[in-house]
């Protein structure tokens, strides 16, 4: 590192709070964080667009789909080390990314929800635009990703900071997902008046997917202050990769996120929109109606509790005990609402209880990123060396490799219980084991990702008193370096 580039990402004006970083600054990275969110909750309906809008054959979705999000998976790491062995010419390593990524993912994102006619009868063909469409844009969303996530590391130097700003984007992640959170009353209302929903995903994904990801650009305008004060920016990529396996605290982590995708759940939408029906107040709901309600009412609790998530980890121990709650919370509401049970006025007592459940579901994101923060200075510590890309890259990695795992295993319980979508459209019955199985799969099966999820979370071991003195000691490191910077001018 030279002079100058010590003066500038160590000269951080300081505010009258403590922190460094301004309000709006703050305000626009959280814009940015919930235009991806926009973006990407619309791709989140990639798969029911697949299975219930374009009716590609179901083999193709299991074998594509699967294969395609393991591979983007494992290329995530790669990704990261490469992002955290560049740096652009103003000795950034992540800002810049937050410019160009965005455009080439929104296209892709746009085109994920048009169907050419002439796929319907090659399922080869069917094959190859899932995948090569898909893969586009999980590689340069997993580019925006990592740098996007990675920021809160390097906004700033002190902890508790990064506990805020892991908060503010946290809170636009939610912001971002209440929009696509309407996708199933939108499915509603064009069906009451004869829109076909192959016309309406396309509207969507203009809106909502290439949209989202052109207001995910505002994320660029937050600033890197903090990088490594080590001169080793040309380690070998082994030495990039082992800081990441050495990373105690994240690896327990992603470990029990990988756990918890083999949970035997099912996606929401398919429960409520064959079994619910509610009148309420003398109006009639149909059940994708009722699926965007329970999305709002069960989920509004969570949201409303990011905004005391540092304080509740104060009162309950620390970041880790959130994400240790939040598994025994949902193992508990779950199991209490198997045992209420969902018809008729029953669904009203799930949603209450499901509402419980997200308060500490809701800040479990917070919680992980600012462990990540605290994880990626403590490697500092150690090596010398920062490596933000490639710990946010694992985290992208663990959760696309959830999200692979959850596909497959959701398609194979489609396919035991001899669902389609397509026969039902035409009037025929839903199939007597899919009927059978649709409830205990939608509220029981993630309990067993959850199980999973907590053994390696108890494991995780960071005193307050070692933070404290990891903090201070990089301080101390950097004065010396601004000292140093100084006594060479």
């Amino acid at each position: 590192m030279n002079k100058k580039q010590v003066q500038t990402f160590l000269r951080t004006p300081v505010l009258k709070d403590g922190g460094c970083v301004p309000r709006r600054e703050g305000l626009w990275y959280a814009l940015g964080v919930a235009g991806q969110n926009i973006s990407c909750g619309m791709v989140g309906w990639y798969y029911y667009f697949c299975t219930d809008v374009a009716y590609y054959d179901m083999r193709v979705i299991a074998i594509v789909l699967t294969a395609a999000r393991i591979w983007d998976a494992v290329n995530d790491p790669l990704m990261g080390v490469l992002i955290d062995r560049h740096r652009f010419k103003n000795g950034e390593k992540l800002r810049p990314w937050l410019r160009i990524s965005p455009i080439v993912a929104g296209i892709c994102a746009l085109l994920m929800f048009i169907k050419p006619s002439f796929l319907e009868n090659y399922a080869l063909l069917q094959a190859a635009a899932i995948a090569v469409i898909y893969l586009l844009y999980d590689m340069s969303f997993t580019v925006q990703d990592i740098s996007m996530w990675g920021m809160t590391a390097v906004m700033s130097p002190h902890s508790e900071e990064r506990g805020r700003l892991a908060q503010w984007g946290r809170i636009g992640a939610m912001v971002g997902s209440w929009l696509p959170g309407l996708i199933s009353v939108f499915i509603s209302i064009a069906n009451r008046i004869g829109m076909s929903e192959s016309v309406l995903f396309v509207i969507l994904g203009l809106v909502l997917g290439l949209g989202g990801m052109l207001l995910s650009v505002c994320s660029s305008f937050a600033k890197e202050r903090v990088r490594s004060l080590s001169q080793k920016d040309s380690v070998s990529l082994k030495d990039n990769l082992g800081d990441l396996f050495k990373n105690k605290m994240v690896m327990l982590i992603l470990l029990g996120s990988i756990l918890s995708g083999l949970s035997l759940g099912i996606p929401q939408i398919y429960f409520f929109k064959y079994k619910v029906e509610l009148d309420l107040f003398g109006m009639h709901l149909d059940g994708t109606t009722m699926s965007f309600l329970f999305g709002i009412f069960s989920g509004l609790p969570g949201a409303l509790s990011m905004l005391i998530a540092p304080r509740f980890a104060k009162k309950v121990g620390g970041m880790k005990n959130i994400l240790i709650l939040s598994c025994v919370a949902g193992i508990v509401m779950r199991i209490l609402c198997f045992l209420v049970g969902y018809e008729g006025n029953k669904i009203i007592i799930v949603t209450l209880l499901m509402a419980i459940q997200s308060i500490p579901a809701g800040m479990t994101g917070i919680a992980m990123t600012a462990l990540f923060g605290d994880s990626i200075d403590y490697m500092e510590w150690k090596t010398g060396r920062r490596a933000e890309a490639i710990t946010f890259a694992a985290q992208t990695f663990c959760s696309k490799i959830v999200g692979a795992i959850n596909t497959g295993v959701s398609t194979v319980l489609f396919m035991l219980l001899d669902y389609s979508a397509q026969d039902y459209d035409m009037g025929l019955p839903l199939s007597p084991l899919f009927d059978k199985w649709v409830w205990p799969l939608f509220i029981l099966g993630p309990i067993v990702g959850s199980l999973l999820n907590l053994i390696p979370l108890l494991f995780i071991h960071y005193p307050r008193q070692l933070k404290e003195q990891v903090e201070a000691d990089l301080q101390q490191r950097r004065a010396e370096a601004e000292q140093t910077a100084d006594s060479e001018g």
